[in-house]
């Protein structure tokens, strides 16, 4: 696996909202990631939500992660690939890594979250390499359907225009959520208070279109109009609620809740459980590339692979029991 284009600018803002600061010395001990050196076979090592396990890869003492490392190649799925993914040996995502806990940029500069694994988790299975490419989040789907990338993990939401263009193969459900500075908007309780607020919203996501209608709502109704923003992502976006910039963003109920519970105690939360509520997955060019993936993720719930993954990034409430092509009717 490995990833393109550079990380900083992303990893800066992801780092921004947080409001963390990293010390770094010229002598510190090699951190455990996969395919680190380790000593030890058998012992094991936690850094975050990750365990990591000293294993024999390919004849070299390295840590890993038990539930990779156990997964096995697919002959019948590798045979049904598309010829062009059988050439070139690699299935291509892109992904918008600001959108944690499914993707994003770990302290260490590392691409990381549940869709980054779960793609690994399918390559594997398939028997291909995994390559990540990092866009814009309102790119990726026009460069889907152009052929740039072969797929997408960046937490999308199926929806029926978006069917028309790419297909999806979901595995997750979400609602939407308000994240707000602490304390600064106690009587907020749902979209008709959002009137007269400055409201941020990550480009290119269902919310960018969404937020037109509730805006008119406001005027409707005779009160000041939403003044929202579009920022290019959701760090982004994050960042402009922490500095004042915007009075409130409106993201998927997961990622609210990890941009809190990871905020140093400066943000609020109002869950929106009746909004939003969509189908989530993977983004996959047209053509016969889609069921193959449908049927390798499938395999992943069905040996508790792809449970294991939602478990380890705290999100085993929002996964389906089946992956489905398609289905959205929004």
């Amino acid at each position: 696996m490995k990833k393109k284009l550079s990380s900083i600018a992303i990893s800066t803002a992801m780092t921004l909202a947080l409001g963390l600061t990293f010390a770094i010395t010229s002598q510190a001990a090699v951190e455990p990631n996969v395919g680190v050196a380790c000593k030890r076979l058998g012992s094991t090592a936690e850094v975050g939500l990750i365990t990591y396990r000293c294993s024999n890869v390919k004849g070299k003492r390295e840590w890993a992660e038990p539930w990779f490392t156990g997964l096995k190649k697919s002959a019948k799925l590798y045979r049904s690939l598309p010829a062009d993914i059988k050439t070139k040996g690699k299935l291509t995502f892109a992904t918008d890594p600001t959108d944690p806990p499914f993707q994003f940029y770990s302290a260490a500069n590392d691409l990381v979250g549940a869709e980054i694994d779960l793609a690994n988790a399918v390559g594997k299975v398939l028997g291909v390499k995994v390559e990540f490419v990092t866009s814009g989040f309102s790119a990726i789907i026009p460069g889907v359907e152009a052929g740039r990338f072969d797929a997408s993990v960046s937490a999308f939401a199926s929806t029926t225009a978006r069917q028309k263009i790419v297909d999806f193969v979901t595995y997750f459900n979400s609602s939407r959520a308000f994240l707000y500075r602490k304390g600064t908007l106690p009587n907020i309780k749902n979209e008709a208070d959002l009137c007269g607020l400055k409201v941020g919203i990550p480009a290119g996501t269902t919310m960018a279109t969404a937020i037109v209608g509730l805006s008119t709502n406001c005027t409707t109704a005779g009160k000041s109009a939403i003044a929202y923003s579009l920022y290019p992502d959701q760090a982004t976006t994050v960042l402009a609620v922490k500095s004042g910039r915007a009075d409130l963003t409106i993201l998927s109920a997961h990622v609210s809740s990890w941009w809190q519970q990871n905020g140093n105690g400066e943000f609020d939360v109002l869950l929106r459980p009746t909004e939003g509520a969509d189908y989530n997955g993977m983004v996959v060019r047209k053509g016969s590339l889609t069921n193959v993936m449908q049927k390798a993720i499938q395999r992943l719930m069905d040996d508790g692979t792809f449970t294991t993954i939602f478990t380890k990034w705290n999100i085993e409430k929002l996964a389906r029991d089946e992956a489905a092509i398609n289905i959205s009717t929004r």
